[in-house]
């Protein structure tokens, strides 16, 4: 066999490795992505970007009643309970990502450990509301009511910008992660690098 009948079966040999370690990156990287565990806790953290923006959206509401003239608290019962219902859920929805930690992936933990406690908040702002006016309904309108329902409201826009921030970034810097694979994933430092002056 001569000499560059040799080179040519090493450089063949050494590409098929390297080509095999980018198919088996790519797989791993398919693999986990398609982890039912891992997808039924992204579902759950869109689920939290959503409720959180509802949480928004009730306090504001909330905030807004205050302001319309010669309508009282009662009047808007229906809207009330149903903001009722979106507390219940986020609370529930907390205590579920809270569970799924055991199986979700670092990225999904670090999100959880984020963003709990401000749906927490949230819900637990909304209900004191809620409650505080039931039981005092003659607080509706006053001057010190309207500026706690402001200031509840200006709390829940900060805290589920937070939420969804959260959520977005650290699905954002794990896509980054996994696309961010060493160029040398054979151990071929030096055939990899060398037609760029680097070594291995």
């Amino acid at each position: 066999m001569n000499m560059n009948m040799r080179r040519s079966i090493a450089w063949t040999g050494a590409v098929a490795l390297l080509l095999a370690g980018f198919v088996g990156s790519a797989k791993g990287i398919s693999a986990k992505h398609n982890d039912p565990n891992a997808k039924q806790v992204s579902a759950l953290l869109l689920g939290a970007k959503t409720m959180a923006v509802q949480a928004k959206d009730d306090a504001v509401t909330m905030q807004s009643y205050s302001q319309m003239g010669g309508i009282q608290w009662g009047a808007h019962a229906a809207a009330i309970a149903q903001m009722r219902e979106h507390v219940m859920a986020m609370n529930q929805q907390a205590i579920e990502l809270k569970a799924a930690q055991g199986t979700a992936e670092p990225w999904q933990k670090n999100v959880i450990d984020r963003i709990e406690p401000y749906l927490a908040e949230m819900a637990k702002n909304n209900e004191t509301v809620i409650d505080e006016m039931n039981e005092h309904p003659s607080l509706f309108g006053t001057p010190a009511w309207n500026a706690y329902l402001q200031a509840n409201a200006d709390s829940a826009t900060y805290l589920a910008s937070l939420v969804v921030n959260s959520v977005n970034n650290g699905a954002l810097r794990q896509k980054m992660q996994d696309y961010d694979q060493p160029a040398d994933t054979c151990g071929l430092g030096g055939v990899a690098y060398r037609q760029y002056g680097r070594q291995g």
